[in-house]
């Protein structure tokens, strides 16, 4: 079987395809690949088996609607962290030292030679006296991959690391606080790595801003809607902390003197964009063909090797004891089972059996996944073999 998938964002997918998937514009694809646009409700049909996201964030994707579904949500957590460390670091530099400035005054210049020219640009360099990072305390909420590598890098650079997450986590050059508003408050740089959810949407706002160090400076590089804009622009108005840097532009925000947007160049190099579709691209492909599961924010892992003739995949919820049916079905069947995995994630379950459907008629085969379909609480069935991937799903 021959899937759809539909590109949202540009990928180069040629090398990956092969004999199972190719790339179309339907509007009911089998699978959608996407970095960062909005992924549309309308493509979340009885057909969708699978919404694969190359980064990490996932709020452009209607999660609940997908796993009501039986739509997995794949995406690559970690492969940009790299990325996202050298640009807060780079962003970091840039809060204490004035370089675009410095650079900017001698582009204006003109002299004569190049003698003169430095001459006449060293006179004004003490108008761009900056700090050194050195010493400075950097504040971190939210200790993810990135949030570890950002503390390890400038632990080394000579800064003092604080920080805090939802739970502790035992890192060795961080010492962790138990309130967001401490890290404000002591920090000489905060830096937002947070996931948004609804529980962390305009976490930061005018109470925290007042607790911070009028020298202080804050980085948006987790999500824009973590901070609230309007409490942004009036504690800068008034000078309550230095300056704002955010990866997620917002009109707002545009045109303010302290204030640094960015174009979502979080992940943008070209290593961390290779490695995300690689991975994405490999997921995505042992999804469709093997029903393998590694990396979803709402399936959970299976990663079973297929060494059978035949494959069943089951989503379902777990409040419903599908397993203990699935099992008991499958014995009063008497369908051999050569392989069983199965996991469970919020409420959801997740098995595939290792089956062999040679001694049973078209049929049969069909009747009994049929069956299996209409259990109360099974959201999707799909049948595999490496010649003929047959999909089911409950109305």
């Amino acid at each position: 079987m021959m899937y759809q998938v539909k590109k949202i964002d540009p990928f180069n997918v040629t090398d990956f395809a092969g004999d199972v998937f190719q790339t179309s514009d339907t509007e009911t694809p089998d699978a959608v690949l996407v970095r960062s646009s909005q992924v549309d409700d309308s493509l979340i049909t009885k057909r969708l088996l699978l919404v694969a996201r190359s980064g990490t964030g996932t709020n452009t994707i209607n999660i609940d609607a997908c796993t009501e579904n039986g739509t997995a949500v794949f995406n690559t957590p970690g492969v940009n962290a790299n990325a996202v460390k050298e640009l807060i670091i780079q962003n970091l530099f840039r809060c204490v030292r004035p370089l675009n400035e410095a650079i900017s005054m001698i582009d204006q210049l003109h002299v004569g030679n190049e003698e003169s020219l430095q001459e006449a640009a060293e006179s004004q360099r003490k108008d761009y006296i900056g700090q050194e990072l050195y010493g400075k305390t950097l504040g971190i909420l939210g200790l993810g991959t990135i949030g570890q590598q950002l503390a390890d890098a400038c632990y080394h650079m000579g800064m003092q690391i604080i920080g805090y997450n939802r739970s502790f986590k035992n890192l060795r050059h961080v010492q962790q606080l138990e309130t967001i508003e401490e890290v404000m408050a002591l920090s000489d740089f905060v830096v937002l790595l947070l996931p948004l959810t609804p529980q962390t949407e305009h976490l930061i706002t005018a109470e925290q801003f007042k607790l911070m160090k009028k020298s202080a400076f804050l980085l948006n590089f987790g999500r824009g809607e973590l901070v609230d804009n309007p409490a942004v622009v009036d504690a800068l108005d008034h000078d309550e902390f230095a300056g704002y840097v955010s990866d997620f532009p917002k009109a707002e925000l545009q045109h303010h003197s302290k204030i640094t947007l960015l174009p979502h160049l979080g992940g943008n190099t070209t290593e961390a964009l290779t490695h995300s579709a690689n991975l994405i691209l490999q997921n995505l492909l042992d999804f469709l063909e093997n029903g393998t599961v590694r990396s979803s924010v709402n399936f959970p892992r299976v990663d079973l090797p297929f060494i059978s003739p035949h494959r069943l995949t089951f989503f379902f919820k777990t409040q419903e004891n599908v397993m203990a049916k699935i099992s008991s079905l499958l014995n009063k069947r008497a369908l051999p089972v050569m392989e069983m995995m199965n996991n469970n994630q919020n409420g959801f379950g997740y098995t595939i059996v290792n089956t062999d459907f040679s001694d049973f008629s078209d049929e049969q085969v069909t009747n009994l996944v049929e069956e299996f379909a209409s259990m109360k609480g099974m959201l999707r069935v799909r049948k595999l073999d490496h010649s003929n991937i047959e999909n089911w799903q409950t109305d």
